[in-house]
Order: C-alpha cells, then structure tokens, then sequence
C-alpha cells in the first residue's frame, strides 16, 4: 500500500514537473533572447564606433546617431585581408571599386568622407575591434564613445568594450540598431534567428573563458 502511495506520488511530481516546464518554456526562451540584449540610451559622445557585421542595419544606425549630433566621427575596424585577395587585385586593378559596402551606404546616405575613419591593422573578431579601438582612443585623446551593432551581438560587444579599456577611463555607451529584426519573444521560431542565438552563447562562454569578461553588466 506504501509502495503504491509513494509511486503514485513520484508519478504526479514528474506529471507537475513536465506541466511547469510545459507553461514556462516560452518565458525561459524569451528570457534567454532578451538577455543578449544591452541597450543604454544614446549620449554625446567622441566617436561613433560601429562594429563588424550586418552592415545595412548598422550603417542606418550609425547615421541616424551622426545626424542627431551624438558625435562627429564615425569609425570602423578593417578586416583582415581575405584569401585570395591578392591575385583578386592583381586581375581587377582599379578597375573594381575596392570599398567596403558600409563606406559606400554612409557615403550615400550624406556622411562627409572627412567623418568617417577604418582603423586597426586588421581584425577577426570583436575582442579584436576593442583593442583596435583602445588603441586608437589613447593615440588620439579621445574619452568617450558610443557603439554600433545588432541586437543579439549588443550585450558581449558591451562587456568585451569595458574588458578590453575598463583602466583608461573611457565611458562606453551601446546603441544596439532598430533596424535589426532580431526577435527576443520568438527566436527559436525563425531559423536564423535561432542560429544567432545558439552561436553568440558559444561565443559568450568562450570570451568569459578565454578573454575572461564579465558575463553580466
């Protein structure tokens, strides 16, 4: 009789168990989308700093900030050469317009040349894009600036930023772009959506590993 109490017990625990996880699932998935975000509100800053990446969303970002007079000069770290790229000049010479995209968008949306600036010997990541940025903070003076990027990348760009400079005295703003379709209430229904997610917590968990940064504001 004892036996058959406690089983009866234990199979209403599981039942309550998987009826919670059930119900509670999409505010754990929604919990999960929202905390890769980090948005603060835009301040006057030095520079505009626009991150690598999702150049269309991020270049309508940066000049809506321009525009409104957050700062007056925009700037971006240069990738590293890609492969091939050598022989690809050799063939072309000055015959293709050798401009990165987001040069081009700002440009035609009415940013002066004279406002924006590539920095950096090349970089490959965001950890990168901080230590390109810092040094170029110290070389020129510069105390303050406000970055650019999407939604989902807002929150590590965030804590790689104040990792990377977090002894210069340096404010860091981050202005995550409007632009981006990034869904915190249904991520894990559209597929590429998912794959951001799943990707920048593996990228997360290995700059709180490797680079040792914060996990948390």
């Amino acid at each position: 009789m004892f036996y058959r109490f406690k089983s009866k017990k234990i199979t209403l625990l599981i039942i309550i168990f998987f009826l919670a996880i059930l119900f509670s699932h999409q505010y754990v998935l929604k919990k999960i989308g929202y905390f890769l975000i980090y948005e603060q509100k835009p301040q006057k800053a030095d520079l505009i700093v626009v991150l690598n990446g999702r150049d269309a969303e991020r270049s309508l970002a940066a000049v809506d900030l321009y525009n409104q007079g957050y700062a007056g000069l925009i700037i971006m770290a240069g990738l590293v050469k890609q492969p091939g790229s050598d022989e690809f000049w050799k063939r072309v010479g000055n015959k293709f317009d050798g401009r990165t995209f987001f040069s081009r968008a700002i440009e035609a949306m009415g940013i002066p040349i004279s406002s924006f600036k590539f920095i950096g010997n090349g970089v490959t990541s965001t950890y990168d894009e901080a230590i390109a940025t810092r040094q170029f903070l110290k070389e020129n003076g510069y105390k303050s600036i406000l970055i650019v990027t999407s939604k989902w990348h807002s929150r590590r760009a965030y804590l790689t930023f104040k990792s990377v400079i977090k002894d210069d005295g340096i404010k860091v703003w981050i202005y995550p772009s409007k632009c981006d379709t990034f869904d915190p209430n249904a991520w894990w229904k559209k597929e590429t959506d998912a794959e951001l997610v799943f990707y920048e917590y593996v990228r997360l968990i290995y700059y709180i590993v490797t680079f040792q940064i914060r996990p948390f504001v």
